[in-house]
């Protein structure tokens, strides 16, 4: 039977087909499922497409249903044409209750035992008389016999009975199978052909033919019941195995067994909906062990594609999930945005994760050492100039204090829209932030933020040690897997490509005008094939691409083999992939897009590298360049001949390594039985002491050993990430870290993984299947969300939204319902006759999950704690959930703990430790603001001054005019008093004012430096605390690369490595036993 989950799958009894024989119906040939909805076979095919089926007679795993089918057809026929019918009933008997339980040592048992044992009906061959030892193939030309008569002799001993002197043999009577000669030979004078009885037949038949007996460990094999009458065997336990029996339930308990089978779980009512996984005319697998109650199997064996188990019965409501309101999301630019600030998310969160997950999974491949997804999304960010601008903080110093205006200008009007614009980025990204810097303001300066775009567009030619080197090299990484250094192509992408519903679509259009030959139809399904053709066939695309292609009369596969890269040169051999797979339809537009973005229409071809690569940072945005990314991603991980055979080869170290830790399993157990045995030494025992002191040494290296194993076989487990599990409202969650991701212990470098749980929105699916929301409504609210945002599309397609108090209302009822008052209380009375209303209030209307394409990243150590609460309360729908998280707690929040003391704690510590030393040294003291301040007399100095100015302005109009009594009686007035001021002053005053003024503006002048000193510095510690990408900061350096070529990828890594790259099953298995300390490898 075909296992799924380890365990027997059962399939459901096809119904009676439909009366009316019109009627079209989807139909498995497999099981004879028939299906009257499409949609209902698409989920079932979806189910038995999944990879978790495994045959039980090969015992191999990750197959879908009809590989495993497939596989044990196969096996069940090979068994049925090679394995000696006459045979069958000797081996059957021997392994009948045998005492040997493990399945590879009966096998190995039963093979030595009837290797030269031969049974009258069998078909052999006779042995050359030169060579009595080799087993020859039945091809080799020899004369085939049947043993007609067998005769046993006993052993010969001699007269003390206690030496054999004859060891027992048989006589065999063979005949020709085509002839009448007979023989009379021994059982070293015949043999069977070679390819009838090996231990893979055996095995096989064992899988076949026997069950074990019992859930009890240590119980033994036997015979299936639909084989006993066959081999004439009885269910006649030997006495010495009756302690594995199952035990015989009380018959005074049985009716109050039936009982609650009937009323819990109804099994008996209604016929077994999963009888039989093989088809009707395969009659050798179709028994299964009775022993367990037909109930039981139908609850644990549902083979139901539901997207997560759940129960349906209603659960009180025990509140909205805490991590959530505290999660974190990427908006459009790739700020890292707490769910509370609203935005625009970036469209591409999923290509985004699985190009770092892969990255990270396959980065010996790939020749990438580990980085952080933090350093990743930087390096993206490091290429868009409008996303790395930086903050600057202005200090307008106040004038009433001084004697002259600040030489910092006040903000223009214009100005201000982008002070704010700054502000409120500032704010969601930490906030508080803008308030702490605006509290550094006193009464001689009031600090400003804006932002400033300081950085020019990097340079083609010294990017390698710039900010999107990163980004840079896992591009090269990927567009390395296409051609080897020889020229030799690695990943062949498929010339054509055909799409299913494209397929079906022509067909239908086909039939359509051969089913209506007087509606002319045939032109328009030729006109539609020419528009899909020259759709792919762009000729301006085409134009484009072949004034870069050749770039310098060097085509793009031979600077890919040369490993020629650097400056723009790896985006010409994009170009040239983006070619090849143009035909593809999943690529197709975007490819459009990308080449028409990059590749300049006009201009000279001198400097064509140096224009893509501009065009590329300027013209493409960062989800573009997310999904460039991912189309290699993509390509490679399904046509990459390296990362196929590396996934095969960690299947391989998968093996080796559940071996090695069984292998540890039987000697921790030999171990402790040893230890069991020494007693507690008297005092003065010292020989006992040390060796219960070595046996418990050895136990605890075993146990070493074996969390070591766990946690190389996590690192090798290359296949796609699953979730944890699913909350009541349909989001899965994910953490990165979980599998197939080196795992690195504290005192190694704590910048890598993604340091943090991720939560993906609901689908389509769980959408329909929980909250009952059709199809076409939900892609209506996706549109509306993508397009506005979240509260506007809940409140437009499902009629809730926030009032101006703070209420949350249902305005779809006739009656406006209210789900939350405007206090904050929920109505519970409300709630449960709606699950759409949970959801509401557990993500809030403005940030309902609804999509699959929505992610949030929880990050914090104590929400994790929340969430595996918040989701054990509720019930068992939950349960999964909760489980996953708590096996993994403790390395969870290693992660979450490391990055959060990588980038906040340990970096605000510092930024906020230099702001501090940075602002005491910059204090500005009363007694330098008082020497800035003019002094009474001073005023007093400067007042007559502007009179003496006054006095002779108006003099000298008064001299140009016309002379007459009054004017000169005026002149006369102002002559006096301009005398008097000037007798007033003193040589001695003057060089105190001129004295004092000079020191006034030394003072200034310090003023002014120190406030620009803090100015720097309130800036430095917000560029820090915000973690803006900088363009021209090196994150992060390819050691794994320049360990092997002394360079990186992007500058051309190539030729023989300095070093070997251990990628072979043996060279890895060695690394991992060189990190094990009880290994017997490692001993010899």
């Amino acid at each position: 039977m075909v296992l799924y989950k380890r365990k027997p799958l059962v399939l459901p009894i096809p119904g009676p087909l439909p009366a009316n024989i019109n009627v079209k119906v989807w139909h498995i040939n497999e099981t004879g499922e028939w299906f009257p909805r499409y949609t209902d076979y698409l989920e079932r095919m979806d189910f038995y497409m999944r990879r978790q089926f495994t045959c039980e007679i090969t015992g191999s795993s990750f197959l879908t249903f009809f590989e495993a089918l497939n596989s044990e057809e196969a096996e069940f026929r090979l068994v049925e044409e090679k394995f000696p019918l006459k045979l069958r009933e000797p081996v059957a008997k021997f392994m009948h209750f045998n005492e040997i339980g493990r399945v590879d040592l009966l096998v190995e048992r039963t093979h030595s035992r009837f290797r030269n044992d031969f049974y009258p009906g069998e078909r052999v061959f006779l042995r050359r008389k030169n060579d009595r030892t080799a087993e020859e193939p039945a091809t080799n030309g020899h004369k085939p016999y049947v043993i007609k008569e067998k005769a046993s002799f006993n052993a010969i001993f001699d007269v003390t009975g206690s030496k054999v002197v004859k060891p027992a043999f048989s006589k065999y009577m063979i005949t020709e199978e085509f002839g009448i000669n007979s023989l009379m030979v021994d059982q070293n004078d015949i043999y069977r052909d070679r390819t009838t009885f090996t231990k893979h037949l055996i095995k096989c038949f064992c899988k076949i033919t026997l069950r074990r007996t019992s859930a009890k460990s240590g119980a033994p094999l036997c015979v299936k019941d639909e084989y006993l009458a066959m081999y004439g065997l009885t269910m006649d336990w030997p006495a010495s195995m009756l302690k594995y029996k199952d035990e015989v339930p009380d018959p005074r308990s049985s009716r109050p067994n039936s009982q609650r089978t009937q009323n819990g779980a109804k099994s008996s009512q209604h016929p077994q909906p999963f009888p039989d996984t093989k088809r009707p005319t395969d009659s050798i697998i179709t028994g299964q062990d009775n022993k367990k109650p037909k109930f039981a199997l139908e609850k644990e064996l549902s083979p139901s594609p539901a997207p997560f188990i759940g129960d349906d019965r209603p659960k009180p409501y025990n509140g909205p999930n805490p991590a959530i309101a505290n999660a974190f999301y990427y908006n459009k630019d790739l700020d890292y945005i707490p769910v509370k600030h609203p935005g625009k998310r970036f469209a591409y969160t999923y290509k985004l994760l699985e190009v770092f997950q892969f990255c990270q999974t396959f980065s010996k491949v790939l020749l990438l050492s580990p980085f952080s997804l933090d350093s990743f999304v930087k390096s993206l960010q490091a290429t868009d100039i409008k996303t790395a601008a930086t903050f600057v903080v202005k200090g307008n110093i106040n004038p009433s204090l001084l004697d002259k205006p600040s030489s910092h200008e006040s903000p223009a009007k214009n100005g201000n829209n982008t002070q704010n614009t700054a502000v409120e980025h500032a704010e969601k990204r930490k906030p508080g932030l803008c308030h702490f810097i605006e509290d550094h303001s006193s009464s001689y300066a009031r600090f400003e933020i804006s932002t400033s775009n300081e950085h020019d567009s990097i340079a083609v030619d010294d990017i390698d040690c710039r900010g999107p080197s990163l980004l840079l090299e896992c591009f090269v990484a990927l567009e390395r897997l296409f051609i080897s250094e020889n020229g030799d192509w690695k990943c062949m992408v498929m010339d054509k490509w055909y799409d299913e519903d494209e397929l079906v679509g022509k067909s239908a259009m086909t039939d359509s005008v051969k089913s209506d030959p007087e509606d002319n139809r045939e032109e328009d399904v030729v006109a539609h094939a020419k528009k899909e053709d020259d759709a792919l066939n762009d000729p301006e695309i085409d134009e484009l691409l072949e004034r870069c292609l050749n770039f310098r009369k060097i085509s793009w596969t031979e600077r890919l083999s040369k490993r020629q890269f650097k400056n723009g040169l790896w985006i010409i051999i994009l170009l040239g992939i983006f070619q090849d797979c143009m035909h593809i339809p999943t690529y197709t537009k975007f490819a459009h897009k990308f080449i028409r973005a990059i590749v300049p229409s006009e201009g000279s071809a001198t400097n064509l590298n140096k224009v893509l690569w501009l065009n590329f940072c300027e013209k493409l945005s960062l989800e573009d360049k997310v999904f460039a990314l991912w189309i290699l991603v993509d390509i490679t991980s399904n046509f990459s001949q390296e990362i196929r055979s590396y996934v095969e080869d960690t299947l391989d170290v998968c093996t080796q390594i559940r071996s090695e830790k069984l292998k540890l399993s039987r000697r921790l157990k030999s171990e402790l039985q040893d230890l069991s045995q020494l007693s507690v030494p008297p005092e003065g025992s010292i020989e006992v002491q040390e060796e219960i002191d070595q046996h418990q040494a050895t136990i605890d290296k075993i146990n070493r050993d074996r969390r070591y194993l766990t946690e190389k076989l996590i690192e090798n487990d290359v296949r796609r990430l699953r979730a944890l599990g699913a909350d009541r409202n349909g989001n899965r969650y994910y953490w990165q870290e979980l599998s197939g991701v080196q795992r690195f212990r504290e005192d190694d470098l704590p910048d890598i993984g993604s340091g943090r749980l991720w939560v993906r929105g609901t689908s389509v699916r769980d959408s329909e299947r929980l909250f009952n929301i059709p199809q076409d409504r939900l892609s209506a609210w996706k549109k509306l969300a993508t397009e506005n945002s979240i509260s506007v599309a809940n409140a437009k397609i499902f009629r809730i939204r926030r009032t101006d108090e703070g209420a949350v209302i249902d305005e779809s009822a006739d009656e406006n319902s209210t789900i939350i008052f405007a206090d904050g209380k929920v109505n519970y009375a409300v709630i449960d006759t709606c699950a759409l209303y949970k959801k509401i209030i557990d993500e809030t209307p403005e940030q309902a999950l609804l999509s699959d394409s929505q992610w949030v990243a929880i990050e914090r150590p104590d929400d994790i704690n929340e969430l595996i609460s918040w989701s054990s309360e509720y019930g068992n729908s939950d349960q999964a959930l909760p489980k996953q998280l708590r096996a993994i707690k403790e390395s969870l929040l290693k992660s979450l703990g490391r990055r959060k003391e990588q980038l906040f704690t340990v970096v605000e510590v510092a930024a906020f430790k230099r702001l501090e030393e940075a602002m005491n040294q910059n204090v500005v003291s009363e007694s330098e603001l008082e020497q800035c301040q003019v002094s009474g007399q001073e005023k007093q100095v400067v007042d007559d001054d502007d009179a003496l100015e006054e006095i002779v302005t108006e003099i000298m109009e008064l001299d140009d005019g016309s002379q007459t009594e009054t004017s000169l009686k005026r002149i006369r007035e102002l002559e006096e008093r301009r005398d008097y001021i000037l007798n007033a002053r003193t040589f001695k005053d003057h060089a105190d004012r001129q004295q004092s003024k000079a020191l006034r503006k030394a003072t200034f002048n310090t003023i002014t430096e120190k406030v620009k000193n803090q100015e720097a510095a309130l800036a430095s510690y917000m560029n820090d605390v915000v973690q803006n990408a900088n363009p021209a900061e090196k994150l992060w350096s390819n050691e794994l690369a320049r360990s092997l070529w002394n360079t990186s990828l992007y500058l051309g890594a190539s030729g023989k490595p300095i070093v070997r790259n251990k990628l072979s099953v043996k060279e890895r298995m060695t690394e991992i036993f060189d990190g094990m300390t009880s290994s017997p490898q490692k001993k010899s």
